[in-house]
């Protein structure tokens, strides 16, 4: 998977950064994400168990570790998936890692892994397609100006 380039600065100035990406970027690990979503739990708990197999259980209860773990989960759950956040962050109770994440739905279009790989926009991307999805007529019709605005001055 192709994390943003915040993602990837974070990762490469932690220690362990690397491994996060890597074990985020697991096929089963996605799906199980995703499952947990569905179950109404937090998609971030998917990473516990591979972190402490990879690292141990210290170094994958890191602060910034752990923050972290919710961008990358937010960016495959969101990016990959979907996925839309809910209210604020929430408590994790029996986690080995993480004692709150981000609470996630599955969007209203849920696209599918193949049409993800192929389309590769990046998370920040996905966000915003699903976004417009939502939004009226006249909110769409608005943001079409607000675009054509921003082009015609970078054109400039």
């Amino acid at each position: 998977m192709d994390f943003n380039s915040r993602i990837q600065k974070r990762a490469a100035g932690h220690r362990h950064g690397r491994v996060l990406l890597e074990i985020a970027s697991r096929e089963e690990v996605q799906q199980d994400m995703l499952r947990r979503i569905r179950l109404g739990e937090k998609p971030v708990t998917a990473l516990s168990l591979p972190l402490v197999k990879a690292i141990g259980e210290i170094d994958a209860q890191d602060d910034s570790l752990r923050r972290l773990a919710g961008e990358v989960t937010a960016a495959v759950v969101e990016g990959q998936f979907g996925c839309l956040r809910t209210t604020g962050s929430k408590v994790i109770k029996d986690d080995l890692v993480f004692a709150s994440g981000q609470p996630f739905k599955e969007g209203p279009v849920r696209r599918s892994r193949a049409e993800a790989g192929s389309h590769e926009r990046g998370s920040d991307l996905a966000v915003a397609e699903v976004l417009i999805k939502l939004l009226g007529d006249d909110n769409l019709s608005a943001i079409e100006g607000l675009v054509a605005d921003e082009l015609h001055r970078r054109a400039a």
